[in-house]
């Protein structure tokens, strides 16, 4: 459903009236490239295909009669998407809150500092307005895709045969953002040997999963802010009761 709700925000297209053509392909052009780049592809995945796939079909067929809104084959991913969205809406009304640990708490270089240094707005209207947002694995995905072009993955990667490695390239890319305080994601890639731009991008996923750095998207589809991610507060112990 994620995904599906990327691809719908992405097209700018009306939930209540999703063109199955065009979503499905481009559900399966993801998972292909994600399949190509070796990232897991739960069944969910492969079972949202299978759904789009017969939606699609059951469309195609010839009705003799106008089809009712009861009727619509897209209702089966319109009602979760719908409620998918209004969880979404929660969730970012509670993420403008304060959080502990992250507003109040936090240790090394804050993004509220990162963000100034790079002319973004950090408090007032204008910054509401103008924060950049998480970059989830997908708005990844849609860079790759930029960063590839015209050019298409190897339906076998030989990473081990690159002339870096992946923990290489991770230490690397850590060194860089820990000198520069922040990378840009477009500015890591060269076009000219694909073997490296696919272990940079599999660096860029590993540090992420590892919880090491911050992804941030200015404005949708544009370039990705590469941060460090600051260190989780220590708790401190509750002070042992002094004995009478």
């Amino acid at each position: 459903m994620d995904l599906l709700l990327h691809l719908i925000t992405k097209n700018k297209l009306d939930v209540t009236d999703i063109p199955m053509a065009l979503v499905t392909r481009q559900y399966l052009e993801y998972i292909e490239l994600m399949q190509a780049l070796d990232i897991v592809v739960a069944g969910e995945y492969l079972v949202m295909a299978a759904t789009l796939m017969h939606i699609k079909s059951r469309m195609l067929l010839p009705r003799p009669e106008p089809l009712s809104p009861e009727d619509d084959p897209r209702l089966e991913i319109v009602r979760p998407l719908q409620e998918l969205m209004a969880v979404r809406a929660a969730a970012e009304q509670l993420e403008r809150r304060p959080l502990l640990g992250r507003d109040v708490f936090t240790r090394g270089r804050r993004l509220e500092e990162s963000l100034a240094e790079m002319g973004i707005p950090v408090s007032g209207a204008e910054a509401e307005a103008s924060r950049p947002i998480e970059a989830s694995l997908y708005d990844l995905l849609d860079a790759f895709r930029k960063v590839l072009g015209n050019r298409s993955l190897p339906h076998v990667l030989e990473i081990a045969r690159a002339r870096v490695s992946l923990s290489e390239r991770m230490e690397e890319l850590s060194a860089r953002l820990a000198a520069a305080g922040r990378l840009r994601f477009f500015d890591l890639f060269t076009p000219e040997d694909l073997q490296v731009t696919i272990v940079t991008f599999l660096a860029i996923l590993e540090l992420a999963r590892l919880a090491q750095i911050r992804l941030l998207q200015e404005v949708p589809g544009g370039d990705i802010l590469i941060l460090p991610r600051a260190p989780e507060p220590e708790t401190a112990e509750p002070a042992a009761a002094h004995g009478s």
